[in-house]
């Protein structure tokens, strides 16, 4: 992992991402040294891989003077998730971070990196809340759905699993299908986000061979109902 990503990282997202925010800060050898240990002292702080491309991208971007804001929902998602995930540690280990960036790079700049990560986060949840609530999965549709992820990454066929557990898979992917193209990308975009670009769009796939298999089925069930009517009413 980069040094500056390491840095960016500890901060909770760096300010680039609005046009409005001024030019971040090239740190000396000795700043980055401390950020450094105390990100390696931070319990709890826990960010994948993809979230960590993510923040990549942004240093990429602010190295080149290019605008974040051009970068795609996915590498948004990312930061987003990324900075969700320091609000989730500790509170007390939350605090004792905070604290030592405020030491390191003082407090009115480390206030203003806090503030606008933040409302990256925010900006990005709360659109991924109105996909949620359009969706609107029960917990045991979330369970499938959990349990759909995990056998497209360990290869296994999701059509095979138990039938209550199908059924729900087959919930998902109607709900997940029935939405409008544009949400259907944000939805594959926190795909993304969450699982890697590869298994995101295994996930996806998934849910669309699910969807139509079951389409499938509803209209040939639908069609022998149909044609055992006509044969009943035949010999009547």
């Amino acid at each position: 992992m980069k040094t500056s990503t390491l840095i960016v990282l500890l901060l909770g997202i760096a300010l680039p991402c609005f046009q409005s925010a001024p030019a971040p800060q090239t740190f000396d050898k000795d700043t980055e040294a401390k950020l450094i240990a105390a990100l390696r002292a931070a319990k709890g702080l826990k960010i994948n891989h993809q979230e960590v491309k993510g923040m990549e991208t942004m240093i990429e971007d602010e190295e080149a003077d290019k605008d974040p804001e051009a970068e795609s929902d996915t590498v948004k998602d990312e930061i987003a998730l990324a900075f969700k995930r320091i609000m989730m540690m500790d509170p007390g280990a939350e605090i004792r971070l905070k604290d030592e960036v405020r030491s390191i790079i003082g407090p009115e700049k480390a206030e203003a990196v806090f503030e606008q990560a933040e409302k990256i986060m925010w900006e990005e949840l709360q659109q991924q809340a109105k996909l949620d609530k359009e969706l609107n999965l029960k917990k045991s549709e979330k369970k499938a759905f959990g349990k759909l992820v995990n056998d497209v990454e360990h290869g296994k066929d999701p059509l095979h699993e138990r039938k209550k557990i199908e059924q729900r898979m087959r919930e998902d992917a109607a709900k997940i299908m029935a939405l409008s193209p544009e949400e259907q990308e944000e939805e594959k975009d926190m795909f993304y986000a969450e699982y890697g670009q590869e298994t995101g769009d295994k996930v996806f796939q998934a849910l669309r061979i699910i969807h139509e298999a079951a389409v499938k089925k509803g209209a040939a069930v639908k069609a022998a109902k149909v044609e055992l009517q006509e044969a009943n009413a035949a010999t009547s």
